[in-house]
Parts: structure tokens; sequence; C-alpha cells
């Protein structure tokens, strides 16, 4: 003969129960029992999941049915989360409630969520390191991301310099504020450990005792907990990133870790970017200040050698000019002022145009002024030439000097 039905529904793995209206346990199978001993309570409804149980049993009388996720409210910590569904029989003014332990799908669904949104956040993050080639700005963003998926308040990147055997951070935040920190010598702190050993480092307590086992002598600040990850470019460290807290322990986990790792990696790979591009702008600039001084060497070659042939042919008919100007004022007897006033006008000019070929001839700097019909011409007064340099200069050569 089969058994009768109650005996097979009490024979469920999972907890069952017929409940009265004002939430007495009626009928309870040894599953049920089972869990209600391992919390040490009674199996009632109400001691196990508390008033959201009663509430939902409510519901089922008045609907006929009703079901929830509901966290136990009694026994060892970490408490599982049960699925309930109850089913009421109005006639009887009760109803059954069948409870399935959903504790793992729950986390398993949790999880998916966490890495889904983790991914999320780092394909953010490559996205916004691609457009940066600023360091300031790539810990900006960084941080930005960063906190999406890791709760931290304390942030900071810093940048090795093997060379100079500094370290620098370009910006950190403490206390959810953007601070700046001058370059610091190489010493022996947390983030020296991370470029040397080139690993990973979690601490999530006792920092200071961890920090003295493993031979650190943290700087600044004391923290409660710490996490760091160097940047490695081709197996050498260029920097660190790190997050802290300076009030909570246990902050941190293997995941936030893994996360920081990949973060580590896109941000190396950006500072490599930012710096071959620094590199190439550097010999850019280089190159284009190189292009314009044999630009303007060879203008000024061409100014000095149209010059020279001007010299030629304006000095000879000027000599004589002068000359012959400086004649007639030693015999000026029978001159008229009027006529001894324009020869001394005419050797005075002359002393002028001598004056600017002479400067023409050893000129250094040419400057240019613009000039009535689309071109231009060059500007004597603001030209400088090696006399002026060697002693006495104008106050142009001055200027062109402070330039």
């Amino acid at each position: 003969m089969p058994q009768e039905p109650s005996r097979l529904l009490l024979a469920l793995p999972e907890p069952l129960a017929v409940v009265s209206a004002a939430g007495d346990t009626l009928v309870a199978n040894r599953a049920l029992e089972r869990l209600a001993e391992k919390c040490g309570v009674a199996p009632r409804l109400v001691e196990l999941f508390g008033e959201p149980a009663i509430e939902l049993l409510g519901r089922a009388l008045r609907e006929g049915e009703a079901r929830a996720s509901l966290l136990l409210v009694a026994g060892p910590e970490p408490r599982p989360r049960f699925r309930l569904l109850l089913a009421a029989a109005p006639a009887q003014n009760a109803a059954a409630v069948l409870m399935a332990d959903v504790t793992s799908q729950v986390s398993l669904r949790r999880q998916l969520l966490v890495r889904d949104r983790t991914l999320t956040v780092l394909k953010k993050i490559g996205v916004a390191l691609s457009e940066t080639i600023e360091i300031e700005g790539l810990a900006e963003r960084i941080y930005e991301q960063t906190i999406r998926i890791i709760d931290t308040r304390n942030f900071y990147l810093a940048l090795y310099d093997r060379q100079a055997q500094e370290v620098s951070f370009p910006r950190y935040v403490e206390d959810g504020r953007w601070q700046r920190m001058t370059s610091r010598p190489f010493q022996n702190g947390l983030t020296e450990y991370l470029l040397r050993t080139r690993k990973p480092l979690l601490i999530n307590h006792n920092v200071s005792e961890q920090c003295e086992a493993l031979g650190i002598a943290p700087q600044g600040r004391p923290s409660t907990a710490w996490m760091g990850v160097p940047l490695l470019v081709n197996d050498e460290a260029i920097g660190v990133i790190a997050i802290q807290d300076f009030e909570r322990t246990h902050c941190y986990g293997p995941h936030d870790l893994e996360v920081l790792n990949i973060i580590a990696a896109q941000t190396a790979a950006s500072i490599k970017s930012a710096r071959l591009v620094a590199s190439a702008r550097r010999a850019y600039d280089e190159l284009s200040a190189t292009q314009a001084r044999l630009l303007e060497a060879e203008r000024l070659r061409g100014v000095t050698e149209a010059v020279g042939a001007m010299n030629h042919e304006v000095n000879n008919p000027l000599a004589a000019i002068a000359g012959n100007a400086q004649l007639l004022l030693r015999n000026s007897d029978g001159l008229s002022a009027d006529v001894r006033v324009k020869i001394e006008a005419i050797l005075e000019a002359a002393g002028r145009i001598q004056r600017v070929t002479s400067k023409m001839a050893t000129l250094i700097q040419a400057t240019s002024v613009p000039y009535p019909g689309e071109t231009t011409i060059l500007d004597v007064k603001r030209s400088v030439s090696s006399a002026e340099l060697g002693g006495g200069g104008t106050s142009s050569g001055s200027e062109a000097r402070a330039r």
C-alpha cells in the first residue's frame, strides 16, 4: 500500500509546515525541526524568519498563495536565505509552507552581477585611458571608475624614476579629496616594496605588524587596510596603484586584488603610451626649433649677401658725395648760410646711410615688418648686428637678448 500523502509530504528533504492563521505551526516535517534546532528556536515562521513571514502568511490567506525570498533571523552567521512558497486553505484557516534553501543560487547570481559590473567598468577604464595622455588625467580617470567596483575613499598612483631614484605622486585621494604631493627619495615603504618585488600585496589587518614582518617601514599616515599592485612594462616596475583604509579592516578581498591587477595592467600600458607621445612631442619640438634656426640662418645669409652687394654699390658713390660735401664745408668762405645748411644736411644723410649699411653688413638677427603690397621688408631698427651685441648695443639689441 502506498504511504498516506501526508506522510509523503512530511518526508520531503525541504522544510515543510502547516501553519494557522495566527502563525502557529500545526504540522512540521523532520527537515523543519532540524532547521529550528540548528537555529536554536521553535519551528515557527516568526522565530525563523521574523515579521516578514507573518506578513507573507496574511497575503497568502487573502490571495490563496504567496511567495518570497527571506533571510533567516536566527542561527549562526552567515545565515542562509530561503524561498518560501505558501498555499492557503481558506476553509481550514491555515496554509502550507514549503521552504527551499536558495543561498547558493542567490550568491551565484550576485557573483554574476558583480562580474558583469566589473567587466563593464574595466571596459570603461580602458576607453578612458586610451583617450588620456596626461598622467594627472590618468589618475583621475582610474579613480573615478575604480570606486564603482571597489569601496574606497583613499587612492594613489605612484610613478618611479629609476635614474633619479625618486617616487612621485602626480595625484592622490585621501578621505575622498584630491591632493598633490611632491616627489620623495626612494625609501623602504609599501610602495617601494612593490617596486622591488614586482608583486601585488594585500594586507587587511594589523598593517604595522605585517609590514614589520616583511621588513617594510610604512611612510605617511598609518592605514588599517592596504592593497597595492605594481605597474609593469616589459617586466619592469614603473609605478604602483594602491588603495587603503584608515578606519576599517578586512575591506578588500581576492576579487578586489584581481580587479586592481587588471586596472594596473591597463594603466601601465597607458603610461607607456603617454611617455612615448611625450617623447615624440619633445623630439618634434626640438626638430621644429632646429628647422626654424636653419631657416633663419638661411634667410639671414640671403640678407647679408644682398647687403654686401648693396654696400659695394652704395658706399662707393656715397663716399664721393660725403667727401665732396666735407671739402665744400672746409672752403665755405664763398658759401651763403643757406647753402652751408644744405651741405651739412647732405653730409648728415650720408652718415646715416653709412651707419645703416654698416649695421646690415654684420646682421645676426633679421626682423621683418609688413609693407604695403602684401610683402615684407627688413626692419633695420629692430634687427640686431654683431657690433650691437659686442658692446654698447641698442635697446632693440637688449630686447633681442632677453627673448
